[in-house]
């Protein structure tokens, strides 16, 4: 594909229902093997191993965010918007100086893993020590993939983005964790950390490679110019945003590890995580659609981006509320394939489904305000429902366990997504959903 058609497509509003139901096919079958994984996992581990793997696997993703600085979703918002303009100097400054920040971020977030192992060693147990060290080394390598991803995805080379996260590491640290277990009779925390830092080494260097190449094949390799300021000023709040997005969904992980511990926390992630399933069709949409709002919106086509919500609206439901149903009348069954112990968790998944279903039936809301220069408004929402989440969290697990947990997230979940919803209704006259 070269420059001159991809920048025909930008300029382009077209039907993405093809592409949007492409990339389902890709992310369910993706879904279905990150799903086979966590069952390998628990299954290996047992609860309380995989509850220490995944309070680490968390507070690294808490601090990935931190590394992209949110450049993986401004991407999405310059490459698209300066391809739509043809200038390709602007897309190329882009995609480099977000890749040098990325690494100096990333380097500085290891550092503050490891000043903190230093610090708090005696609180951990040996498994688990190593484990955060083998953080430190895992957290760079993690977010180069996550940029090299973002830049595919902003080229529309969806298949090609979904590949590290959806199938190569998945199948790689099911594998590997299986012949380990196979070999040695167990798997332990630092086992299996070290196991997916040299799947997520090799990861990495792949898909950059891969994306390397497709800049030169898609972008013409003109001079770079750049608009720093610009760039980092709303890089920064989508940062905030995405940390808080993570926050919303992973600190009630944390939190219940605060205060039930590591192996509780793996039983309540479990739901959690199954929960998130049901936001299939809303990540899908957005996956796809988001590139094409920023692109419309800077046309000032109107008209065909309320087209382009609506019908990605009615594909959000149509592929989410079948995922939530079968969770509701499965949940118990599905649960039960970790192990006995995460059935006590289908009381907690009901009530995830219940903020997933609101979720999904407000539509695209965060997609269009980041997209459309509202990411500071949606800041807000986002900071609101934290504190709504936070302090329900911190009285109600006292009282009802991981019940309590599921029930402050749902409703932080609800707020962020109503307001959202109310203020693009007002501010920008585009009903989100379809109702």
């Amino acid at each position: 594909m070269q420059v001159g058609s991809i920048v025909e497509e930008y300029k382009k509003s077209g039907k993405l229902e093809k592409s949007v139901w492409q990339a389902l096919v890709f992310r369910l079958i993706g879904l279905g093997l990150i799903f086979v994984l966590q069952i390998v996992l628990a299954r290996l581990m047992g609860p309380k191993n995989y509850g220490d793997y995944t309070v680490i696997i968390t507070a690294v993703n808490l601090l990935l965010v931190v590394s992209m600085f949110g450049f993986d979703s401004s991407i999405l918002r310059f490459v698209p918007s300066a391809l739509g303009k043809g200038d390709t100097s602007a897309a190329n400054g882009f995609v480099k100086f977000s890749s040098r920040f990325i690494l100096i971020l990333a380097i500085v977030c290891s550092l503050a893993i490891f000043i903190s192992l230093l610090a708090k060693s005696k609180k951990f147990n040996i498994g688990v020590s190593e484990g955060l060290f083998l953080a430190v080394l895992l957290l760079p390598f993690m977010a180069f993939t996550n940029q090299a991803s973002a830049v595919l995805r902003s080229l529309r080379m969806i298949k090609l983005s979904l590949l590290p996260a959806y199938f190569l590491f998945p199948v790689l640290m099911a594998l590997a964790s299986w012949y380990y277990f196979s070999s040695n009779n167990k798997l332990t925390v630092d086992a299996a950390m070290l196991i997916n830092l040299g799947i997520t080494f090799l990861i990495c260097i792949f898909i950059n490679r891969k994306a390397g190449k497709v800049m030169k094949e898609v972008v013409e390799p003109t001079e770079p110019t750049y608009n720093k300021k610009l760039w980092i000023s709303v890089s920064a709040v989508l940062f905030m945003t995405t940390a808080l997005d993570l926050l919303l969904k992973q600190s009630d992980i944390l939190m219940v590890s605060y205060f039930l511990g590591n192996t509780q926390a793996g039983v309540y992630s479990v739901s959690a995580k199954l929960a998130t399933l049901a936001s299939l069709g809303l990540s899908v949409a957005d996956f796809v659609i988001m590139p094409k709002i920023a692109a419309l919106y800077e046309s000032k086509q109107f008209g065909k981006l309320q087209k382009l919500i609506r019908s990605a609206s009615f594909q959000i439901l149509s592929i989410s509320l079948p995922v939530i149903v079968c969770m509701l009348i499965f949940g118990k069954m599905i649960l039960g394939f970790f192990g006995k112990p995460y059935v006590a968790s289908y009381v907690p998944l009901v009530i995830l489904l219940v903020g997933q279903l609101i979720n999904a039936a407000t539509g695209m809301v965060g997609g269009l305000l980041t997209m459309t220069g509202h990411q500071k408004m949606f800041f807000v929402f986002y900071v609101a429902a934290i504190v709504i989440q936070f302090v329900l969290n911190s009285i109600l697990i006292k009282f009802m366990g991981i019940t309590g947990a599921a029930i402050g997230s749902s409703v932080g979940l609800i707020f962020l997504n109503i307001s959202a919803y109310l203020y693009v209704r007002k501010r920008l006259r585009i009903k989100a959903s379809i109702f």
